[in-house]
């Protein structure tokens, strides 16, 4: 999700570079470092189009000595925290509050100073596409980092004492990361191909699509499968969300008001999971859909003729939008 996302949402589920392509062994042996380095890595990717986000770390494992720092810059419409536990328990990104659901600030707020030894919890907040975290290591050890806000998007950073010769290049992770990346979209796209056709098998559209990736995070599809409908007038369509960690809504008319988190509750709706839609003017929102939310179903019947733009409030600004065409 984007910039524009978050001013709507409040949502809340590292790549592994498999087949040894992390810090690959056949590069030619590094000289030891003169002076402290500066890396760069990559918190997430996605596709051209944004269709496909991957919630990754690209790579996963990093090997660095003590003074070197590292910079990790978000390369997708997704935004990701890059988040050092310590030892301690990471809070969630969202959290109940009288009964609705709200950002952590605990989780979406800077913490700690621009270097790291381990011995405090330290935390990017909230980044967004284009932006970049950066940290310094000024103790050897092995250090493990997360995205608070996608399950299974998680990373190492191995810091070596100062002056250790590296066991990779800075061109071997942008190669490394290329590889994976390139895979990882793969994966979505194939992940697009087939819900598409299984909405089509079963008469219903996809509200997007995600799957985990063991060992390496996830991935989301931000669109709705197919995102052109055609009915006639008296009949209904069904979205459903099967993505298990990113919800989506329906949202026909006016967006809803009230800050990140007004589309998570319905409006216009005559029936739980349910609305009649008479106008092309008409403002329905769905809630969110999928679990653990409002739950994967949503349905809306058409009365009368015309075309009826839709849009995910959360996700809109990552082109997951679409028409519902009613014939006479």
């Amino acid at each position: 999700m984007g910039v524009r996302s978050i001013t709507r949402l409040g949502r809340r589920a590292g790549i592994g570079l498999a087949g040894g392509l992390l810090i690959a062994a056949t590069v030619a042996p590094a000289a030891l470092a003169a002076d402290p380095v500066g890396w760069q890595a990559a918190a997430g990717t996605s596709t051209r189009d944004e269709a496909v986000q991957v919630n990754a770390f690209l790579p996963k494992n990093l090997t660095v000595d003590v003074g070197d720092s590292i910079n990790w810059t978000v390369k997708s419409g997704e935004f990701h925290t890059i988040t050092f536990p310590s030892g301690t328990e990471p809070p969630p990104f969202i959290v109940p509050i009288n009964g609705v659901p709200q950002i952590n600030p605990a989780a979406a707020a800077p913490s700690g100073g621009p270097t790291y030894d381990g011995s405090a919890f330290a935390n990017s907040g909230l980044l967004f596409g284009g932006q970049q975290f950066s940290l310094g290591f000024t103790k050897a050890g092995t250090y493990s980092f997360l995205c608070l806000i996608h399950a299974g998007m998680a990373g190492t950073v191995h810091v070596q004492d100062a002056g250790a010769s590296y066991p990779a290049s800075q061109a071997t992770w942008n190669t490394a990361s290329r590889v994976a990346a390139n895979r990882f979209e793969a994966t979505g796209r194939a992940l697009q191909a087939r819900s598409l056709a299984g909405a089509r098998s079963s008469g219903t559209v996809a509200a997007g699509a995600g799957a985990a990736i063991p060992g390496a995070g996830s991935v989301a599809v931000m669109r709705f499968l197919p995102s052109r409908i055609v009915v006639h007038a008296g009949q209904s369509v069904t979205w459903v969300n099967n993505d298990p960690e990113t919800p989506h809504t329906v949202t026909f008319g006016e967006e809803p008001g009230g800050g990140p988190l007004g589309s998570f509750f319905p409006g216009g709706l005559d029936g739980p999971g349910h609305a009649t839609i008479s106008s092309t003017s008409q403002s329905v929102n769905s809630g969110f859909t999928g679990a653990p939310f409002l739950g994967t179903t949503f349905s809306a019947t058409f009365t009368a003729p015309g075309t009826y733009h839709f849009i995910c409030a959360l996700h809109d600004d990552l082109g997951m939008t679409g028409d519902v065409v009613v014939l006479p």
